[in-house]
């Protein structure tokens, strides 16, 4: 990862803890507006609308009012077309060397200096302010406030979550994370009604979640070691159990390196998981990819020995009947000689087979979701790793998941 999409990252997760903070302290009747109407949080109460942007310059040694020059226009340009309305502006901002929780009061000279700015990426706002905007009525409504670490953040996370009633114990495996992602989802709503949230919502549907969130935004949290182990562990319960039906979707654009590993993870799970006489019920691969490459990979899996059900009975005449019937099993002395270990099933509009025989476990490896699956019944394990050693080890194939 380049330094530069490490900050961006770090941005990101500084915003998010600081809406999560924003939300568990907020009044039961206060709305959240995630990325609203100058960006990051929206907080609207009866009386007054509370608009804050949040940046996080941890490389920055110091504070220079060009690094606000940007969230400082963004929000003058608001106030400009809503000068009307009873909004607050406040601008939440780490420096490392400024001290958290103090204010800095930006000066009428300190406007004008930003409004005089040369850099052209600004010149939209310079045309329509300059000259024009009301400085000192704008600057009553302005609060500039110096942000604590990430870390901080997190520590006021986890007292707010036992203020208002969570376990203690279940906060940074279970709670924390899944908050994190909720807000990242939320984020990404296209209209502004669905970027909403109160605090009741919030919490009520944190109450109901009992696996780890392990997505892109959990992942770079600095808990992540705890926390893929903690999922590791909330998946061996049914993992252990023998007589188990579970299908897996995968796509070829999502785990690190599918075409190198594909075949050694499928082996390695057979050799874990389905080696047994107890073990009668063989996974299912559901592949999101090309014709070419599920072609190579039949081709791959005959050449390791692999023996596999792919519904083909000549050419490319797929017989559902064929592809779902029960392997022959053919008892040697203590061995056991079965026709096929796995099925395995090209992604191309046949979704709805995987609803005539359904399965106890679907394991889920891709941005997209399933079209028409009926999840009823069956538990849905969203995994968001894509590194394969990472996925060996949730899934208790590895001791190690570096």
């Amino acid at each position: 990862m380049s330094r530069s999409a490490d900050y961006t990252i770090s941005g990101f997760l500084y915003q998010f803890n600081k809406t999560l903070v924003e939300i568990l302290n907020s009044q039961d009747d206060e709305e959240i507006t995630i990325e609203g109407i100058v960006e990051d949080i929206e907080i609207n109460t009866p009386f007054v609308t509370k608009a804050i942007q949040c940046k996080y310059h941890e490389s920055q040694n110091a504070f220079n009012l060009s690094t606000i020059y940007k969230p400082v226009l963004q929000m003058m340009s608001h106030y400009y077309d809503n000068s009307k309305r009873d909004i607050q502006y406040i601008l939440f901002a780490h420096f490392p060397s400024e001290i958290s929780g103090t204010t800095k009061q930006l000066t009428k000279v300190d406007i004008e200096t930003i409004l005089t700015t040369s850099n052209i990426k600004f010149q939209s706002y310079i045309k329509k302010l300059k000259d024009k905007v009301d400085i000192d009525d704008f600057l009553t409504k302005f609060h500039f406030e110096f942000g604590p670490t990430i870390n901080s953040l997190i520590d006021e996370i986890n007292n707010a979550f036992e203020v208002n009633g969570l376990q203690q114990g279940d906060i940074e495996s279970l709670f924390y994370p899944n908050a994190i992602q909720m807000i990242a989802e939320l984020s990404t709503k296209h209209g502004a009604d669905d970027r909403k949230i109160k605090k009741t919502v919030l919490l009520e549907n944190l109450t109901k979640i009992r696996s780890t969130a392990i997505t892109r935004w959990t992942r770079e949290l600095k808990t992540f070691d705890q926390l893929i182990k903690q999922r590791r562990k909330q998946l061996s319960g049914n993992l252990k159990k023998n007589s188990r039906s579970r299908y897996f979707f995968i796509s070829d654009s999502y785990l690190d390196n599918f075409n190198e590993c594909i075949i050694t993870f499928i082996s390695d799970y057979l050799e874990k998981y389905h080696f047994k006489i107890l073990h009668d019920k063989p996974p299912l691969f559901y592949l999101k990819c090309s014709p070419e490459v599920f072609e190579d990979i039949r081709i791959r899996l005959y050449k390791k020995g692999i023996k596999f059900n792919d519904g083909f009975v000549v050419g490319s005449f797929f017989d559902k009947n064929k592809f779902f019937m029960d392997p022959i099993r053919v008892r040697i002395g203590s061995n056991t000689n079965d026709e096929f270990s796995l099925r395995i099933l090209r992604c191309d509009n046949n979704s709805h087979l995987l609803n005539e025989m359904k399965c106890d476990d679907f394991f889920i490896f891709s941005d997209s979701d399933l079209d028409n699956i009926d999840d009823q019944d069956i538990y849905i394990e969203k995994i968001g790793l894509k590194k394969i050693q990472e996925v060996k080890f949730v899934l208790g194939m590895s001791d190690t998941f570096e």
